[in-house]
């Protein structure tokens, strides 16, 4: 069976910003922050961070997918949209919105009420797909299907850049460093991922599913 490639996987070909495509600008504000040499209107989410471009060759000339990796831009659009990381398609329903979390090694166990993720939903149809075929999944008991009442974006990460003594550059200072939307946002900040605060959560038997865990219209 061929693997199952979820629409936020990235690509070994799908690169990132160079620092020739970075500048340092001062805006109204007088506050210095990254930007790119020649800006696009959706350089910026809504709280002003800027988030990686990427290079997008055609879908014939990929490279090999990286499991383990989400492309930046398609990671985000899922986040904001609730679209379903497998297939794209919308994944909020009237009774809620799936999602799955699991503890990584050396993590705490997480209280249902104080989980925020950076894994898009999933659809009703994608996620026994999604159990079965993930290569990244643990098989373990601390694989959780969790059914969200509300989910509320929270902050983004990203690489942290500092400005270089000149004044003239910026230098990566900080990998996968991460900024709340509820505090000032870091003026190098380089933002890769999206994340929601998950509320009103309950963990459900994937194998019962409730009927009403149909998309929304």
């Amino acid at each position: 069976m061929p693997a199952l490639v979820p629409y936020v996987a990235a690509y070994a070909n799908e690169l990132g910003p160079r620092e020739a495509d970075m500048c340092l600008e001062v805006p109204r504000n007088g506050v210095p922050h990254l930007a790119y040499v020649e800006p696009r209107p959706d350089d910026r989410d809504a709280h002003g961070n800027l988030w990686a471009r990427m290079t997008r060759p055609s879908a014939s000339e990929r490279g090999h997918v990286i499991f383990d990796s989400m492309d930046p831009l398609r990671q985000r659009e899922c986040m904001e949209g609730l679209l379903c990381q497998v297939c794209a398609e919308p994944a909020e329903t009237k009774a809620g919105t799936l999602f799955i979390e699991w503890e990584r090694p050396g993590e705490e166990p997480k209280r249902l009420d104080r989980i925020a993720t950076d894994a898009p939903p999933v659809c009703r149809t994608c996620l026994p797909l999604s159990l079965r075929h993930c290569p990244f999944l643990p098989r373990e008991e601390t694989v959780r299907v969790l059914l969200v009442r509300k989910s509320v974006p929270s902050g983004v990460s990203g690489t942290l850049y500092r400005v270089s003594d000149d004044l003239t550059r910026w230098i990566p200072s900080e990998r996968d460093a991460y900024s709340s939307f509820s505090k000032p946002r870091y003026p190098g900040m380089l933002a890769q991922r999206l994340y929601r605060k998950l509320r009103g959560v309950s963990v459900l038997d994937p194998g019962n599913l409730p009927s009403a865990l149909v998309p929304t219209l």
